[in-house]
């Protein structure tokens, strides 16, 4: 018999070397949902939430508009806009644990179709009742707030179905890639910040102009979404993997159970709340009819009088403010450690309260003082601004501690990201509920003694976290298994 050559014998052996790899990468792909994924389809799925929040929040500012011109307490009109986050709040859990299961895109393409389907519904609800009597509880007004509210709530599912499958798909996505998650992150708080600067001043105007008729905008907005979403994003889910390992779809309340979840959780609870106040309350806030503000709380800046435009464009120019200290911070939270830039946000946020809380007791009108004419005014902005660029930073920084400990959970992103929505929901239902009530009993003094307490709430949990060493989370392969290694305490810049 003939015997193979020397040749054919390396030949076959590089051959089965080739096949080896092959197979390896293949089933690395298969572990690691993340790998090869299109970045274009990254950037589609941040729009997607860009999108939806910018229609929602346009929505938001007509509901407040129609109803503030109707109902005296603030505490009313603020949790029935915030019952929005009640849906987002009990659904999310579900949605992450359904993304792990089903994939992101199918989730990512129902929110803005059933966000064009809430938009109809309160456009013909607000119809029905053009002029209400809010001062007058009857069958009719009752029957207005529960058409309202009803629409609300879809509306806050469309977040449900969005954020934890758009976090989700980017927590795939940046598997081994530290960098790259800290900015696509960072990204994702930009769309959420960015729909705030551009949907409150819009939406200001399309009010001013189109009035109830402005929901066709947000019909048009979500319509488009959706398309864009069919289009361009790819699916990069394995199902059969996350049907696996994903063994309920309740695993984003499951997750709770791990110690470094529970020390982070507060902390960011505490600055969604604060910062589902101050989106909420201020803009009510500034447009209080001026007599009615001159009767409960007198003399405060910030309380009453403002016009609509201005309101928004204040607004507005936070949320424009916050995106520049985004993209700013995006560069700098990959060099320090996360505690470190959550520690300067509180630090931001402590001088925004103080030079608030000072200029909330200047005489005159505030836009009087926008004009240039008081000199301790024109001082203290500055300090207002630095605190905001400085706050700016907690969020992504948040926002990435949530992905690294998403890693400590494979299989289970959807998840854990789905956590996002359960503080965001909770936060803001409380921002409107208590920061409300603060807000009817001391005016705009009640609503900074309120973010105080919340900022010190959010250090205490900072500083526990730092102690603990959660943030310095790290990840190696061993053998094809995660292990997940909490690092001695050092001090990084």
């Amino acid at each position: 018999m003939r015997q193979p050559s020397t040749a054919s014998k390396e030949i076959r052996l590089a051959h089965t070397a080739r096949l080896s790899r092959k197979n390896e990468m293949q089933n690395r792909r298969a572990t690691t949902p993340g790998v090869g994924v299109d970045r274009r389809s990254i950037f589609v799925a941040i729009e997607s939430t860009l999108l939806l929040r910018i229609a929602n929040r346009i929505s938001f500012v007509l509901l407040g508009f129609y109803l503030g011109e109707h109902f005296a307490s603030v505490t009313v009109v603020a949790l029935i806009l915030e019952s929005y986050y009640i849906s987002e709040l009990l659904l999310a859990p579900v949605m992450g644990g359904l993304s792990d299961r089903l994939g992101r895109k199918p989730l990512l393409i129902a929110a803005p179709l059933l966000g064009a389907c809430s938009s109809c519904f309160l456009f013909i609800s607000v119809s029905l009742f053009p002029h209400p009597n809010g001062g007058a509880l009857d069958t009719h007004l009752l029957q207005l707030l529960l058409l309202i509210l009803i629409g609300r709530l879809f509306e806050g599912a469309t977040t449900a179905l969005n954020t934890p499958a758009c976090l989700g798909y980017i927590a795939d996505a940046t598997v081994d890639a530290e960098k790259l998650r800290a900015r696509v992150m960072t990204g994702f708080e930009v769309s959420t910040v960015g729909a705030i600067a551009l949907a409150i001043p819009f939406g200001g105007k399309v009010s001013s102009v189109l009035g109830i008729w402005g929901f066709c905008v947000v019909i048009v907005l979500h319509l488009i979404n959706a398309a864009v979403i069919v289009s361009y994003v790819k699916e990069n889910v394995q199902r059969s993997l996350q049907k696996r390992t994903s063994s309920s779809l309740f695993e984003s309340f499951g997750m709770l159970r791990d110690r470094r979840i529970r020390t982070f959780l507060p902390a960011w609870l505490c600055i969604n709340t604060l910062i589902g106040a101050w989106m909420t309350l201020i803009i009510l806030l500034l447009t209080y009819p001026a007599r009615q503000a001159a009767l409960r709380h007198p003399g405060q800046l910030f309380y009453g009088g403002s016009s609509r435009e201005l309101a928004t464009l204040m607004l507005g120019g936070f949320g424009l403010l916050c995106l520049v200290g985004l993209g700013i911070w995006v560069l700098i939270i990959p060099r320090m450690r996360r505690t470190t830039a959550m520690l300067l946000g509180l630090f931001g946020l402590a001088i925004c309260i103080v030079a608030l809380t000072i200029l909330n007791g200047l005489p005159g009108k505030l836009g009087d003082m926008l004009s240039g004419t008081n000199i301790l005014f024109d001082a203290l902005v500055p300090f207002v601004l630095g605190g905001v660029l400085l706050l700016s930073g907690f969020l992504p920084a948040s926002l990435v501690q949530l992905g690294a400990l998403s890693e400590v959970q494979p299989g289970k992103r959807g998840a854990v990201m789905g956590l996002y929505s359960v503080v965001l929901g909770i936060g803001q239902l409380l921002g409107a509920s208590i920061g409300g009530l603060s807000a009817d009993l001391g005016g705009f003094y009640g609503l900074m003694i309120f973010s105080a307490i919340l900022a010190l709430v959010a250090l205490g949990g900072v500083l526990l976290m730092r102690i603990y060493s959660h943030d310095l989370i790290s990840k190696k392969r061993d053998a094809g298994a995660l292990v997940v290694e909490e690092k001695i305490p050092v001090e990084v810049s």
